[in-house]
C-alpha cells in the first residue's frame, strides 16, 4: 500500500557548505532507491545541537515529503542508519503536503 510521509533529516553542515544540491540529491537517491517518490524537499535552518552528534555541534535540517510503499521504509531505514551525509532523521506518515 502507498503512503505519503514526511522525513526529517539532520545532515552534516560541512557538506551542505561545500555542496547543498548534491547533498539535497544523494538524500533524494536514497529514498529513490527504495522506490519512493519525493513530492517536496525543503532547506530549514542551520542550527546548533542539543548534544554533538559524530562530533558535530551544528546540521542543517531537510524536511522531505514522499510516497513510497509501507514494505520499503524498513530498508530505507537500514540504508538511512548507514549513511554519513545524514546524522539523524525522522520518518513518518502525513496526510498531506503542506502549502
Amino acid at each position: 500500500m502507498t503512503r505519503l510521509y514526511e522525513a526529517m533529516f539532520l545532515v552534516d553542515n560541512g557538506l551542505v557548505r561545500e555542496d547543498w544540491k548534491g547533498l539535497k540529491g544523494a538524500v533524494a537517491a536514497v529514498l529513490e532507491k527504495h522506490g519512493a517518490q519525493v513530492q517536496t524537499a525543503r532547506r530549514w535552518d542551520e542550527r546548533r545541537l542539543a548534544y554533538p552528534i559524530s562530533g558535530r555541534q551544528r546540521a542543517t535540517y531537510l524536511l522531505v515529503h514522499f510516497l513510497t510503499d509501507t514494505q520499503a521504509i524498513a530498508p530505507l531505514r537500514r540504508d538511512l542508519e548507514l549513511s554519513e551525509k545524514v546524522l539523524r532523521y525522522l520518518i513518518k506518515s502525513a496526510d498531506a503536503v503542506p502549502d
